[in-house]
């Protein structure tokens, strides 16, 4: 097997510089390198903007349970560009993306256990005041049945 030189390999080999196929393989490696970072970054905006979309939709099932529908129908109609907002302003200030993931950390939990506690809430009020009505009832009878006068609360 005989290696064919071509006189531009020649020249490359006599000023020490890469060859071609160097050149080649180190502009690839650059170009995947930014891709990956790219599809990396693209990757975290969509996981950014979903959670985003995900956190006003709570706070739209939140306003609703509270009956403030204008408040719920302005934020679920501007939800999706809240959110394309937010992410791109992370990319223009770099230092507030940290920031935002740590919030949406902290704040998705809170809404998802804030939900379950009205819910638990409410659930204990209804019952507390059923049993209140129950046993005002019960006085009341057992007032009627042994001829005391109802008192009046």
């Amino acid at each position: 097997m005989t290696k064919v030189i071509t006189v531009t390999d020649e020249l490359d080999l006599e000023k020490g510089d890469p060859s071609r196929a160097e050149e080649r393989r180190s502009r690839r490696r650059t170009s995947s390198d930014s891709g990956e970072s790219k599809t990396s970054s693209d990757r975290l905006d969509r996981e950014l903007h979903s959670r985003l979309v995900e956190a006003f939709g709570q706070v739209v099932e939140w306003r609703q349970a509270r009956e403030d529908e204008e408040l719920a129908t302005a934020i679920d109609e501007d939800k999706e560009k809240m959110s394309s907002g937010l992410v791109s302003l992370t990319h223009a200030v770099a230092p507030l993306r940290q920031p935002l993931v740590i919030f949406l950390s902290f704040v998705e939990p809170l809404l998802a256990f804030g939900r379950v506690g009205r819910i638990l809430a409410t659930r204990w009020v209804t019952r507390r005041q059923a049993q209140a009505e129950d046993l005002a009832q019960a006085q009341a009878e057992w007032d009627a049945a042994h001829g005391q006068p109802a008192v009046v609360q």
